[in-house]
């Protein structure tokens, strides 16, 4: 007897309907639906569709360190309420993720204190490469480049890339150089705040970085992501490099909102649309969605970054805290643009569950509904018509310039190793806690 079977349900990358059964946190079988397959708990999807649990690749959880902005216990709640059933944790907490010790005290923290996986990813620096071995051996998943590489000479580079291909994981780049920042504030002198904001960092900058990065990567046969790309001229880049360097393993991650909002947002709305790298200008957005289409970008997240309310309140814009929440509706905007025609359920699934599961090696662990996988699941409303709230948000911080939007279609009832743990916005926790 199976422990749970979802019967009629509709699967993005299959025609027809599906009954998913799993037990002791498995996939155990994947068939048509309508044969018998006795379990202790049934759910009838009535047709609706059930995607892999999400892998949102890109978190801020805020713990250890700042956990008045967010901490592992809201964070993973506001994951199970979104349908993601893994979380990548970033380094830039306190004490920053740099160090064997730092890796073992986050762990440590994170006992007891989760609702669904989450995963740690390392902080390196170029300028101090030998961190890197300990560090991943420490149990991370993947390593971002903490400091300014960009500032760095081609010794620390070689440095760099030569230990993370000791590790096998993934090196992860922010295409932000601070030099070209600077440069571009002076040269936007007396424009409007947001203005000088909003070009400090563009295409132009990306993409220079991304031009450094594909020959060390296809030297080294070290896989490398570019974390959130946000320009046309970073995806023309992309392309031309990857002609260029056919061998390179270079994978480009977009965050959910430069495909939703525009500099207009930070323009009208301030703090609450102030990020880094900037929103961008409509091109640009339409540059992102081009790039879904035709396979440049490989991975959606959230980059979900929840600040305390007084800091995203703070003026001038330049002492505004950069980053909003988006943990809480990343799938729901993807799910309206399906409705509207911009992507299929097939990139959805793509986009936010097999290909991150592949990049940094869970695959077929997750990513995917075969028997083997984890039974991580959720099953999605297409047609469920809401408003975004921070009410109905289980994360410490605010969906800023989402709050009030009417979307189309989101998450009904979430499954992480087989366990409900939401159920209609209602999350559960069942998990013994910690107390820190």
């Amino acid at each position: 007897m199976y422990d749970l079977t979802i019967s009629n349900a509709r699967l993005a990358d299959a025609p027809g309907l599906w009954d998913i059964c799993a037990g002791n946190g498995q996939v155990l079988a994947v068939e048509p639906a309508g044969r018998i397959h006795a379990a202790r708990e049934t759910l009838r999807a009535d047709g609706r569709l059930l995607l892999p649990g999400l892998i949102d690749s890109h978190v801020h959880t805020r713990d250890p360190g700042y956990v008045y902005k967010e901490d592992f216990i809201s964070v993973t709640k506001a994951a199970a309420n979104a349908g993601v059933t893994t979380i990548m944790a970033m380094p830039n907490t306190n004490p920053p993720m740099t160090t064997a010790a730092a890796v073992k005290n986050a762990r440590e923290r994170l006992e007891g204190r989760h609702l669904v996986d989450v995963r740690l990813v390392g902080g390196v620096c170029a300028a101090v490469a030998g961190w890197i071995l300990p560090a991943a051996q420490a149990g991370v998943i993947a390593l971002d480049v903490y400091d300014d590489p960009f500032a760095r000479g081609t010794q620390d580079w070689i440095n760099l890339f030569s230990q993370a291909k000791r590790t096998g994981l993934p090196l992860c780049f922010y295409l932000m150089d601070a030099a070209l920042e600077r440069l571009r504030t002076r040269q936007s002198e007396g424009a409007a705040e947001w203005e000088r904001i909003a070009g400090a960092t563009n295409g132009e900058t990306e993409a220079i970085s991304i031009a450094r990065i594909f020959p060390m990567a296809a030297y080294f046969q070290v896989p490398v992501v570019l974390r959130m790309v946000s320009t046309a001229a970073a995806l023309e880049m992309v392309r031309t490099m990857r002609k260029q360097y056919p061998c390179a393993q270079v994978f480009v991650e977009v965050c959910v909102h430069y495909l939703f909002l525009t500099r207009d947002a930070l323009a009208a709305q301030g703090g609450r649309a102030h990020i880094h790298p900037p929103l961008r200008a409509q091109q640009d957005v339409d540059a992102l969605w081009r790039g879904i289409e035709d396979g440049t970008v490989d991975v959606v997240a959230s980059d979900h970054a929840p600040h305390a309310d007084f800091e995203k309140d703070r003026e001038p814009l330049s002492a505004n805290a950069c980053g909003m929440a988006g943990l809480e509706t990343m799938l729901p905007l993807l799910l309206d643009a399906y409705n509207k025609g911009r992507l299929g359920l097939c990139d959805i699934q793509r986009l936010c569950c097999e290909k991150p599961a592949r990049i940094y090696g869970l695959f077929p662990q997750k990513g995917t509904l075969h028997p083997g996988s984890d039974a991580d699941f959720v099953l999605v409303d297409t047609e469920q018509a809401w408003t975004v709230r921070s009410a109905q948000c289980y994360t410490k911080g605010a969906p800023g310039p989402f709050e009030g939007r009417r979307l189309k279609g989101g998450p009904v009832i979430t499954f992480c190793a087989g366990r409900k743990v939401m159920d209609n916005r209602t999350v559960f926790w069942n998990v013994e806690e910690k107390s820190i």
